[in-house]
């Protein structure tokens, strides 16, 4: 084991490294040493999890570790991600943990860290945590010299504190107009805030994967799968459709035909509702990843006349740069939608409560609001890989730099996953013959490296 975190935090297969008991253990009691604030006198971190199975055994397992270390431990139970920045705000808390695998089936779990200011942790303070567990001597630096251990206490009304900062978000004049609504909430951390959110604002609400049973989340629903939602809109005539992930940061829509909307069409929508020019030096009005489509950014620049910077994939690395940027929107065309004026994170719900809002006031079809450029081509490709080795590595380099699949007719990437073992192929172009074609080659071209 060389490497603990990924692209979002720590993800991996249950009971494997580097989330084997043992090494949870190390890695919460090191994130606490790191991050402890030394000169308090109480210290607290909240811990919230979605709902797979091993949650049971992560949850006390995180929780041991910051006790150990003196820290008292506030226990919220299975709440959407986004959730954390705002216990750690309200709780005047140190630390916040959120313990998912995000997207990923209930065979992975992960750990996502938060500081005091409710934003994810940096590679700094990450590469400080992986020294300390990898390295023995460091590691027994870590310990909690007196006689005085943590706490532990449930919070029993953290769903209707988090609910509550979801309803501000929403603009109090807006129409009283109402939706019929389809929610799909993956069986997972949005399966009971997400409906009666929608409920208690009058909207009609039709629930899908909302039956939780350990072993079910993400499993051919939600975001990751919505042709369920997309059937269920079109049978039940519905207004629209939102398909949240496993832990709530990502929102996927489902217009009233049907039709699949993904996160760059989001973000479009919101820049004409919500973002101005700003012409400042050094700053963005938008920031996007290397995977957002090519329709998107020039609709941004030439339509909205934004100023926009691509990042590479992850939305720590669109978090961090908005941050810069002092941006308003961010986000990734797989869902993760960022609003920096109410969250330091991707929020499922918060998107689908202002698409909802945007919806009522403008008195349009989703399918109208959304229909706002015209997309590229893009082929996407997925590839195990056994090992990653030197070669692998070598022929993703050498692919990156050949101008027959980079040129001003076509646009790909190749590149390793951050939390799964997948070589990730995009190519991209206005010509679907050709896009294809060369994504075969780059796949025939990866194929003999996978091991």
């Amino acid at each position: 084991m060389t490497k603990i975190f990924g692209t979002d935090g720590i993800r991996c297969l249950v009971n494997q490294e580097p989330l084997s008991t043992e090494t949870c253990l190390k890695i919460s009691k090191s994130v606490a040493y790191v991050l402890r604030k030394k000169n308090k006198e109480s210290s607290r971190v909240v811990i919230c999890k979605d709902t797979r199975l091993s949650g049971y055994l992560y949850e006390p397992l995180v929780t041991a570790g910051f006790i150990s270390m003196g820290m008292d431990v506030i226990l919220v139970g299975p709440l959407p991600t986004p959730a954390v920045p705002l216990m750690i705000k309200t709780l005047r808390a140190d630390i916040g943990v959120m313990i998912t695998a995000s997207h990923n089936t209930y065979e992975y779990n992960g750990l996502k860290f938060f500081d005091s200011f409710g934003l994810k942790l940096n590679s700094t303070i990450e590469k400080k945590v992986e020294q300390i567990v990898l390295n023995k001597k460091q590691y027994s630096k870590v310990i909690n010299n007196s006689f005085v251990s943590g706490n532990a206490k449930r919070l029993e009304d953290a769903s209707g504190r988090y609910s509550e900062f979801l309803k501000s978000s929403l603009v109090s004049k807006s129409s009283k107009k109402k939706l019929k609504i389809v929610l799909d909430c993956a069986n997972g951390a949005t399966y009971n805030i997400a409906p009666n959110i929608f409920w208690e604002l009058g909207h009609r609400v039709i629930t899908i994967n909302n039956n939780p049973d350990g072993l079910n989340i993400n499993r051919k629903c939600g975001a990751v799968d919505t042709k369920y939602l997309s059937e269920k809109v079109l049978l039940e005539k519905a207004d629209i459709g939102f398909a949240f992930d496993g832990d709530g940061d990502r929102l996927i829509v489902i217009d009233e035909k049907g039709k699949e909307v993904d996160g760059d069409k989001i973000i479009a929508l919101f820049c004409k509702n919500f973002v101005k020019p700003k012409n400042r030096a050094n700053q963005h009005d938008v920031i996007i990843t290397i995977m957002s489509n090519m329709g998107l950014e020039k609709y941004l620049t030439q339509k909205l006349k934004l100023k926009i910077k691509r990042t590479a994939v992850g939305d720590i690395n669109v978090i961090n740069q908005m941050k810069k940027s002092k941006s308003l929107i961010g986000g990734e065309q797989s869902g993760h939608i960022i609003m920096s004026k109410y969250s330091s994170t991707g929020d499922g719900i918060l998107a689908a409560l202002k698409i909802s809002e945007i919806i009522c006031n403008k008195k349009q079809r989703p399918s109208n609001l959304f229909n706002l450029y015209q997309d590229y081509y893009q082929e996407k490709i997925n590839l195990v890989y056994k090992k990653k080795t030197s070669k692998l590595i070598k022929i993703l380099d050498n692919l990156k730099k050949n101008k027959t699949f980079n040129n001003k007719n076509i646009r790909s990437i190749v590149r390793l996953s951050g939390t799964e073992p997948l070589v990730r192929i995009l190519v991209e172009g206005q010509n679907e013959i050709i896009v294809k074609k060369l994504s075969d080659k780059l796949k025939n071209s990866v194929r003999p490296y996978l091991g």
